[in-house]
């Protein structure tokens, strides 16, 4: 005789899984079910508990399990639904791009604040590193601008062109593989530079959370070296153009005094740190145009 299968209610799954995510130690357990769940079956969070008498069908509950089975060996959860929100707006991401997180917001929004107040017309933008090509799609979508993004990896142009058509600025965006330590690099001709380089160092790549060092991109998190290899060159490049682009930088978490170490050894003085919502230093802003 064939067991019975059991039917699932909304409600009764998501219960059951919020405690499996709870015991795993997944942080946000309730609202990593709802958002797997949604997905699998079409629904808004809303809906789901206008509904949560109703019974899953049993392609939604294989469906389901399949997701929760990836989101308990800690892939993250914008992987597992293949997109992700930043600064209003929505990317595809996949395991060959860094997932966009809130703190890099402040980036864009220092970038557009300059824009709004110091540019008389669209400005050029470099965009050193763009992975999925969050930070220039969100920058283009909110001012008139060209921007010119690079990545050494292929497959991150390639999300990347799909995330401008998505958000409807491929007009105003190029997407290039590109080695910035090319040495034919320059920053002629560009009026602004912007970067969330890989700033982690090799050493600091397995203390991190599983879910980061295990499914993100090792090239986007770190240069191999001490996190600062990016820095470095941005400086060089910097010091010798002859028309100085204003530099919007990210800087991860206890890199400020290395920063600043760094600016004293290249001689950069124009230059000022902007704390994110937590206070704590997030963008370092290069800028010799500001009135003294």
């Amino acid at each position: 005789m064939s067991e019975a299968v059991r039917t699932w209610r909304i409600l009764d799954i998501l219960k059951v899984t919020e405690a499996a995510f709870t015991e795993k130690g997944i942080k946000n357990p309730r609202l990593n079910a709802e958002l797997l769940l949604a997905e699998t079956t079409g629904d808004s969070r809303f809906n789901l508990y206008l509904n949560f008498e109703k019974p899953l069908t049993q392609m939604e509950v294989s469906d389901y399990r399949e997701k929760v089975k990836r989101r308990l060996k800690y892939e993250p959860l914008q992987f597992i639904l293949g997109k992700a929100g930043f600064y209003g707006m929505e990317f595809k991401v996949t395991p060959n791009v860094l997932i966009p997180r809130q703190e890099t917001e402040i980036l864009v929004e220092k970038v557009l604040e300059y824009i709004k107040g110091n540019c008389a017309s669209a400005p050029k933008i470099l965009e050193i590193g763009t992975g999925s090509g969050c930070i220039s799609a969100a920058i283009a979508a909110n001012c008139e601008c060209g921007i010119t993004a690079i990545d050494i990896s292929a497959d991150a142009i390639a999300v990347a062109k799909e995330n401008a058509a998505l958000n409807n600025i491929e007009g105003k965006a190029e997407y290039l593989t590109r080695d910035f330590f090319d040495n034919a690099l320059t920053f002629a001709g560009y009026d602004i530079i912007v970067s969330n380089p890989p700033y982690i160092s090799a050493a600091d790549i397995p203390g991190l959370n599983e879910e980061v060092n295990a499914y993100e991109p090792y090239i986007a998190l770190t240069d191999n070296a001490d996190g600062l290899s990016f820095y470095k060159r941005i400086f060089e490049l910097y010091n010798s153009a002859q028309i100085k682009p204003v530099v919007f930088l990210e800087i991860g978490d206890g890199k400020k005094e290395s920063i600043i170490r760094l600016l004293e050894e290249y001689r950069i003085t124009d230059s000022s740190i902007h704390n994110d919502l937590i206070n704590l230093p997030r963008v370092l802003e290069i800028n010799n145009k500001k009135i003294k």
